[in-house]
């Protein structure tokens, strides 16, 4: 969750037909060659070149390409809600290899070879550094009340103080016993949440046009059970507006429109205190006094329960009484979870709902596979079930390709190393362009195709580069929350195939940034129930 939407230069827009020129554009890198990332010293002495040598927007002396970006924003050809169309052009006017030097932000060097990622990853393994939710730190640790005792969390700390909570957190977060934990309240959240849809459908005719903000509340409500130990109260009949499961909703909405605006459009804020950063710090401080006041009344509840040897540990618990993590470490990365546990979960759904409304055949075949492994069963699933769920994973995963939740990776490097035949320096950052590369005809045979079988063991299409596709990132910084999201996900997507038929009768879809990627359009789908 947190980390699948990390990156600095991270999501765009795809207009809701230009996924063809996508693929067009990005398959032209096949017409350039130049070095594998990793090469003899006898060979990078003849074909390294300086990252000066690159090609790249304009530059000029200590202003770098900073005029050149402000006249794209001025002219609307540069729009932080569009941004993989701007870089889709870049790369079609430069290359798979270029950079990009700002004096606000690091100097950057792009990539869009799935070689040149992986070599990224491999040399930033220890000590994975990046630029990204500098404005977010920058609250946090400057928070006047001190609240977040001089530290950000690892969502955007770096170095020693990254590795310190991570280190310890990771294990907890990631064990598979630990998040298998909760299926079974998972599994009743969906399935309240199927009803509400079956209601929805007789009340509208289709999925309302606010359907994603229905998809926001059973996002929430799942992290809740996993964050809080507790239903929050999302799918409540009729939930007004102003309650604050609603509130938790709309303020972390605008916590990634307004982290988009100060961290892709604007960087004044790092010099003045700008209108859109004042205004992140106000939805921030918002969200944090609602959060932490639901985590408090949780961690209370847990007390009040008492010891009791038959039971198992929460998380939050097993977060509370792992050694070197403070108090404050872990509501700092509880407030994060549910931060980063809404949109990329509901937004992922929405996306993989519509592709297998538009393709008939895909939707079939996992429906077979659910009724396979599933039946008729009401309750409850279980780790075994989704452990046989094979394709419905691959179209997960396949959703995830065609619409990323993010643009990419960013590392800042700790020394010299050589990617698309040039030698980028120390303290460069490097961002890997991996919605690119999931579009990539050389990558991805078919590439314009849903074609979820394509990731099946036996790899049907060919064989897949193992970077070439990082929704959750990858190596040491690689998504805490993986293992908790694909869990949601999984549950969603069985209880929904199990019940329901899906269709979808308006235009192609599309994605706009918000930070993470989000569905262009409104998401009225046509449901229809499977067995009366």
């Amino acid at each position: 969750m947190a980390s699948a939407m990390n990156c600095a230069v991270r999501v765009g827009v795809m207009s809701p037909a230009p996924f063809q020129h996508l693929i067009r554009a990005v398959s032209t890198s096949a017409r350039y060659q130049y070095p594998s990332a990793t090469m003899t010293k006898e060979a990078t002495q003849e074909r390294v070149k300086s990252i000066k040598e690159a090609p790249g927007p304009p530059h000029w002396p200590l202003l770098g390409c900073a005029p050149h970006m402000i006249y794209k924003q001025i002219t609307g050809e540069f729009d932080g809600k569009k941004v993989v169309e701007f870089f889709r052009g870049m790369v079609e006017k430069y290359g798979p290899t270029f950079r990009m030097e700002n004096p606000l932000v690091p100097k950057m060097a792009v990539v869009t070879r799935p070689e040149d990622c992986e070599a990224m990853v491999r040399a930033t393994m220890d000590n994975p550094t990046r630029d990204g939710f500098t404005s977010l730190k920058k609250i946090r640790v400057e928070a006047v009340d001190d609240y977040f005792e001089g530290k950000a969390g690892i969502l955007t700390e770096n170095g020693e103080e990254w590795w310190r909570v991570r280190s310890r957190a990771q294990t907890p977060m990631m064990r598979s016993k630990n998040v298998a934990a909760y299926i079974t309240r998972m599994d009743e959240v969906t399935l309240d949440f199927m009803d509400r849809m079956a209601w929805l459908q007789d009340q509208y005719g289709e999925m309302p046009s606010d359907f994603q903000t229905e998809l926001y509340k059973w996002a929430l409500e799942s992290v809740g059970l996993v964050v809080l130990n507790r239903r929050v109260g999302c799918l409540a009949a009729d939930l007004p507006t102003d309650s604050e499961p609603m509130q938790l909703i709309q303020l972390v909405n605008g916590l990634f429109e307004s982290l988009n605006k100060v961290e892709m459009e604007n960087q004044l804020w790092k010099i003045i205190p700008t209108k859109d950063f004042k205004e992140l710090k106000i939805k921030h401080e918002e969200f944090l006094r609602i959060a932490e006041r639901h985590i408090i009344e949780s961690e209370v509840a847990l007390r009040e329960q008492g010891e009791d040897v038959d039971r198992d540990l929460t998380l939050l618990e097993t977060l509370m009484l792992t050694p070197g993590l403070t108090r404050k470490d872990v509501l700092t990365l509880a407030l994060d979870m549910l931060f980063a546990g809404i949109d990329t979960t509901s937004h992922t759904l929405g996306f993989t709902l519509y592709l297998l409304a538009r393709n008939p055949k895909a939707q079939a075949r996992l429906q077979q596979e659910v009724d396979r492994v599933l039946g008729d069963l009401h309750g409850p699933i279980t780790s075994h079930h989704l452990a046989q769920l094979s394709y419905l994973k691959a179209v997960i995963k396949e959703s995830l390709r065609i619409f990323p939740l993010v643009t990419g990776m960013a590392r800042s490097l700790d020394y010299d190393l050589v990617l698309g035949g040039y030698l980028v320096p120390k303290g460069w950052m490097v961002f890997s362009f991996n919605a690119m590369m999931g579009w990539d005809e050389s990558l991805f045979p078919r590439a314009k195709e849903f074609l979820p079988e394509r990731w099946l063991r036996d790899k049907p299409l060919g064989p897949i580069h193992p970077f070439a596709s990082l929704p959750f990132g990858a190596g040491t910084r690689m998504c805490i929350g993986r293992r908790i999201a694909e869990q949601e996900m999984y549950i969603f997507l069985a209880r929904a195939m199990q019940r329901f038929n899906v269709d979808y009768r308006y235009e192609d879809m599309g994605i706009i940034n918000r930070l993470v990627s989000i569905p262009s359009l409104p998401l009225k789908f046509n449901i229809t129930e499977r067995r009366k």
